[in-house]
């Protein structure tokens, strides 16, 4: 074999492995690499020169998997918290003899406000015991002045108020805690009114009906009642049921035209007779409670107590309890049962 031959292929050979091993290699660094293989221009033997052959790899690595994302935690949601509505009836006696026990009642409310989680006062009538009486409401006034700004108050007349025969509402409507703020919420000057409220998730609406001769504000009651169908309505009224628990005339009329024809009515509030009592009445899966309660005519055993009505939003249920802050007792009657209760799926 020629030399001058022999000598050009293993040039050629060793340029070719060069080239083999540039290819086969994988540098570790990320940039892209150019690998150069290359020969000297050393003239062969035979003054052959060997031109130097460029060698350009470029690769890529593939890229690094993105660090796996976790969902956002949700934030919690908070439970509908438990609230407290007060309710007070028949503070008459108080206010014409013994106005100490109806502050002492306004006192103890707004202390435990915070603890309750109180949201307002509620009165079903029979604030004073005689409406011709200036000194009976200065008496009312002082007590319910301390409730201050609060706790909202809430009344409703009772016949001692504007009188049983003729429902005469202008001394009622002189005192300013018997007048409604809002005087587009009211029937005529206040004699019926309602109010809405959103609590524990709830929307309700409170609609007053004070005493009353005649039926004209019912076609009133009924119009607010339609404009608040999705709302829970509460009704306060004076004169609903009997000491026996029966309905009496006023509970018979607004029965037929306000409960049993609208769903959003679910308790009824109301005073007037003596003792404590309850009626419930279903109409087709939606129970309907009225509640009854009035001790001021105990001149020894029955002062100063109130009933605090606590609403669970998560069952439902309304927790009725008795307390007189005044002589320092809870439940009135001997039989409990009377007086602490719960009414079950009561809104």
């Amino acid at each position: 074999m020629n030399k001058s031959k022999f000598f050009q292929g293993l040039w050629l050979f060793i340029l070719f492995c060069g080239c083999v091993g540039v290819v086969i290699y994988q540098p570790s660094s990320p940039l892209p690499v150019d690998a150069f293989a290359h020969a000297s221009a050393t003239p062969s033997p035979d003054n052959t020169s060997i031109t130097p052959i460029r060698v350009s790899v470029e690769y890529s690595l593939s890229p690094e998997p993105a660090p796996m994302t976790l969902p956002p935690t949700p934030t919690p949601v908070a439970e509908p918290t438990p609230f407290c509505i007060y309710w007070v009836s028949d503070t008459q006696y108080y206010s014409y003899k013994v106005p100490a026990v109806f502050q002492k009642m306004s006192r103890y409310m707004v202390e435990k406000k915070a603890e309750h989680n109180a949201l307002m006062v509620v009165n079903t009538g029979d604030i004073v015991d005689n409406r011709n009486y200036d000194r009976h409401w200065r008496n009312a006034k002082s007590a319910i002045d301390l409730l201050g700004d609060e706790l909202p108050f809430y009344c409703v007349a009772g016949n001692h108020d504007v009188g049983a025969d003729t429902a005469e509402y202008t001394i009622y409507h002189y005192w300013d805690f018997c007048a409604m703020k809002n005087r587009d919420n009211q029937y005529e000057r206040g004699e019926c009114w309602y109010e809405t409220f959103n609590a524990g998730g709830t929307d309700f609406l409170l609609l007053g009906i004070g005493w009353q001769v005649d039926l004209d504000y019912m076609p009133w009651c009924e119009a607010v009642l339609k404009e608040h169908p999705k709302h829970v309505c509460i009704i306060l009224v004076h004169n609903f049921l009997n000491d026996d628990g029966s309905l009496t005339t006023n509970g018979r009329r607004i029965e037929q035209r306000l409960i049993a024809p609208f769903s959003c009515v679910r308790l009824v509030l109301c005073g007037h007779n003596d003792g404590s009592t309850r009626w419930q009445k279903d109409y087709s899966g939606r129970t309907v409670n009225a509640m009854m309660y009035n001790f001021q005519d105990d001149k020894k055993y029955g002062l100063g107590y109130l009933r605090m009505l606590m609403f669970n939003p998560l069952t439902r249920n309304i927790a009725v309890t008795t307390y007189s802050p005044y002589v320092d007792d809870y439940n009135y009657y001997k039989d409990t049962d009377r007086d602490t209760f719960t009414l079950s799926d009561g809104f």
